[in-house]
């Protein structure tokens, strides 16, 4: 004999097996331990990619001031020295070669020879005024001043740390067990603390320059401004012992605006140490 559930009472049982059904379908599955892990080092690993991405944008902020600054050197000072130079030197009253150390002669014609396109210096407060850039670190520069890692692009490393490879974490964890997944998530916190880390030093080293570099513009302006091819006409001393002061601080600044920040492998490159002229007073 047929057996028939009525509409009214089958609509009851499918229900109740539906909420059954959902229900198992919507139960959490119970974590494991090794879960937890994984998740802890997640969110370690969001923080020291968070780090990096502040420290990088406090960076590129520097290379900016840093470059605005230098601009204003080579237009305010080195060109029109190099002007009154060349003037002073076709009358007979003056020479480079008398005025400035070997060092100093060659980093203020190298950044005389032309005049820079706004693109020519962007890479100039990293690398140095006037310094091509080297292919290798083309990428590390690109992402200094855009942020963008991408796994098919030539690969962006800084300090030795490859930033893609410690930077995604599904790069990370692709076929990882969690527990693998979390010791290596952790090993690529640790990589991208030390970046963060040396974006920082990078960032002071970059503020020291832009001081030192600042405080010798201004004394040279001043220098500057009350010198001028005339003055040398009568033969007196004071405006060849001007010339000279002003030749130490413009000869200093044409070597700092040459120091490089970084080096071509991406690694802080040495420090320029401080002249004596840094900071020895200059009559006005």
């Amino acid at each position: 004999m047929p057996f028939f559930i009525p509409f009214a009472v089958g609509g009851l049982v499918l229900t109740a097996l539906g909420l059954g059904v959902r229900k198992v379908l919507s139960e959490p599955r119970a974590e494991t331990p090794e879960d937890a892990r994984l998740g802890e080092a997640r969110a370690r690993h969001r923080v020291a990619v968070a780090a990096l991405r502040a420290d990088r944008l406090q960076v590129r902020d520097g290379v900016a001031a840093y470059g605005a600054l230098q601009a204003r050197v080579h237009a305010e000072v080195l060109v029109p020295f190099g002007a009154l130079l060349e003037r002073l030197e076709r009358w007979g009253h003056a020479r480079d070669a008398e005025l400035l150390d070997a060092e100093s002669l060659d980093a203020l014609r190298a950044l005389l020879q032309e005049s820079p396109s706004l693109a020519a210096r962007r890479e100039w407060p990293l690398l140095g005024a006037g310094v091509a850039v080297p292919a290798e670190l083309e990428p590390a520069l690109a992402w200094l001043d855009r942020g963008w890692l991408d796994e098919d692009a030539p690969p962006v490393v800084l300090d030795g740390t490859p930033l893609y490879e410690t930077a995604s974490a599904r790069f990370i964890l692709a076929g990882c067990a969690p527990e693998e997944g979390a010791r290596a998530l952790d090993e690529a916190s640790a990589l991208l603390g030390r970046t963060t880390r040396f974006l920082g030093a990078l960032r002071t080293r970059l503020t020291a320059l832009e001081q030192r570099v600042a405080g010798l513009h201004g004394r040279a302006s001043a220098q500057l401004a009350y010198l001028d091819a005339a003055s040398f006409e009568g033969g007196a001393e004071e405006p060849r012992e001007r010339l000279g002061r002003l030749a130490v601080l413009v000869g200093r600044l044409a070597v700092l605006l040459r120091a490089p920040v970084l080096s071509p492998e991406g690694r802080l490159a040495p420090l320029l140490p401080s002249g004596g002229e840094d900071d020895a007073p200059v009559d006005g």
